[in-house]
């Protein structure tokens, strides 16, 4: 009956192969199979499967009914039993892990879960008739609810402080019964493995003889090196951490346990080298599923053919590559590049800003995030353009911007006018001081004129007429200004003809002033130094 199954499932195998037929059509009859037969023929459809592996493993097939093969595993890990078929369970799981590739998502556990439904069921009320520990018994089965779940001992320090406290004692009968090489070459574990099961048994009355079995003392302290390499593991957030205090704790336990597994024999040192090299495959492991799973494979690269049936020689340049070949072919034909003065030269300050005051014309339609304005190194070199040779230009920086420094020329009337320079504060003060300059130099005038005429009155005049305090002052005040400015002949031609006509006018002044009083001549006499000096 089962060859005839075979039979058929070859016919279709190599239909999808052939492509005459759907290329999933093949998943989906095993499928159907494996659903309609007893455990014992599926176990005969597994072993067709697996002889046929390359074949369903081909691209053409396996993109077409991976799902419906994981589905078909799946389905028959569900009805067999975890603890009598596990021989069959192992032989799926290695399936599926050969089947799909190694960076497949869906076999790979990414948050890290633990499978908390495996519960270990022990005594806790101590049986009649028993010659052992109880309370070491308990503890030691104990340590199983915190294998199962590692994550539960972080940020827990009264779980954790239990757990250290059970393993500990733990460690210390493990040390204190050490197994002798009689009792590690009287259990040979080939035996062990073709009668191999999941879990111990957790009986009070089995506790003196699994002391005594070296595979129980190994899958206890394996174990614990699991959890602490868990709780070690790179790559957690701040909070999965453990303390400091926990991984001193962790250093000291873990140097104890490998200590036990290189005492326990058979071969205590080669197993726990092996156990190691495990390890450190699986923090690998660890991180590649942090880091997103990325591929591990990579796609062949397809060979050319090579025309005319030989090699085509690689190229040999005098200077190792093509581009220092090719500069130093350049040397020969252009030996002044170096010293040309047109090599590298600075642009003018309009050449320079074209492209930006193109950009500020909005009839050109430049949009914005392509304006030169927003290169840093353009404008930053345009501002030292603009600071060596048009400083009226990079002034209009600070008010307008980048755009302020374009030199007007370049820009269109209606966006010039944005940028056209008002009179400003310095213009203003600027025709303040030049007004302030004249009104200065027509009262020195005015000075210079009246020191004249009483030069000529000096030698007229009774010395005794004149009034003593302002003639004084007056006088003082002539004189220093005849020091300072010394008038030219044509100035002293036009003061004389100036004293002639009015000498008359000046004699009178002279008499007002008189009349007046002190302190009118006294501020008078002050304004003028002040202004000559």
């Amino acid at each position: 009956m089962l060859w005839m199954i075979h039979i058929g499932v070859d016919i279709v195998l190599y239909l999808c192969e052939k492509e005459h037929v759907e290329g999933g059509m093949i998943f989906q009859l095993l499928e159907d199979l494996t659903e309609m037969s007893t455990m014992r023929n599926c176990e005969d459809i597994f072993g067709y499967i697996e002889s046929k592996q390359d074949i369903l493993g081909k691209p053409e097939l396996f993109a077409r009914g991976k799902l419906v093969m994981l589905r078909t595993c799946n389905q028959l890990l569900r009805r067999l039993s975890k603890a009598n078929d596990v021989v069959f369970c192992g032989r799926i799981i290695m399936f599926l892990a050969h089947f799909f590739p190694l960076s497949e998502r869906s076999a790979v556990n990414i948050k890290g879960v633990f499978n908390t439904s495996n519960e270990t069921k022990y005594e806790t009320q101590a049986p009649e008739g028993i010659s052992i520990d109880f309370n070491f018994y308990k503890t030691l089965w104990s340590l199983q609810e915190y294998f199962c779940n590692p994550p539960s001992l972080i940020n827990a320090p009264v779980k954790w402080h239990k757990f250290t406290s059970g393993l500990m004692i733990v460690l210390n009968t493990f040390e204190a019964q050490p197994l002798s090489d009689e009792e590690g070459n009287a259990h040979n574990l080939e035996d062990d493995a073709a009668t191999f099961n999941i879990k111990y048994l957790t009986s009070s009355k089995l506790m003196g003889l699994e002391l005594k079995d070296p595979s129980f003392r190994r899958h206890v302290l394996v174990q614990s090196l699991i959890l602490f390499d868990y709780l070690k593991a790179p790559g957690k957030s701040e909070k999965e951490l453990p303390s400091e205090a926990m991984k001193e704790e962790i250093k000291t336990s873990e140097e104890r346990v490998k200590k036990l597994l290189e005492m326990t024999p058979p071969k205590g040192k080669d197993f726990l080298c092996s156990i190691e090299h495990i390890l450190e495959r699986e923090r690998n492991w660890v991180w590649w599923k942090r880091d997103g799973c990325a591929p591990f494979e990579k796609q062949p690269v397809e060979k050319k053919p090579v025309q005319g049936g030989t090699k085509k020689r690689r190229p040999r340049w005098r200077l190792g590559n093509k581009e220092l070949s090719q500069l130093w072919k350049w040397a020969d034909q252009y030996p002044n590049a170096l010293t040309d003065t047109q090599r590298v030269r600075t642009p003018s300050i309009t050449d320079y800003w074209k492209p930006l005051a193109e950009d500020m014309d909005e009839s050109a339609g430049i949009e914005a995030e392509y304006h030169h304005k927003n290169n840093r190194v353009y404008c930053w070199k345009g501002l030292r353009f603009s600071a060596r040779q048009d400083l009226e230009g990079f002034s209009r920086f600070t008010e307008h911007g980048i755009e302020g420094v374009v030199p007007l020329e370049l820009l269109p009337a209606e966006v010039r006018a944005r940028y056209q320079a008002k009179p400003s504060e310095r213009t203003k003060r600027a025709k303040k001081e030049e007004t302030k300059t004249s009104a200065q130099q027509a009262e020195e005038n005015q000075i210079a004129t009246a020191a004249s005429e009483m030069d000529n009155e000096g030698g007229r005049a009774d010395p005794e007429a004149s009034v003593a305090p302002i003639d004084t002052d007056t006088r003082i005040a002539t004189v220093t200004i005849s020091q300072e400015e010394t008038p030219t002949p044509e100035d002293n031609q036009k003061q004389s003809s100036d004293t002639d006509v009015a000498q008359e006018a000046g004699q009178m002044e002279a008499d007002t002033e008189a009349e007046t009083g002190m302190i009118d001549g006294e501020t008078d006499a002050d304004v003028d130094l002040d202004a000559v000096g």
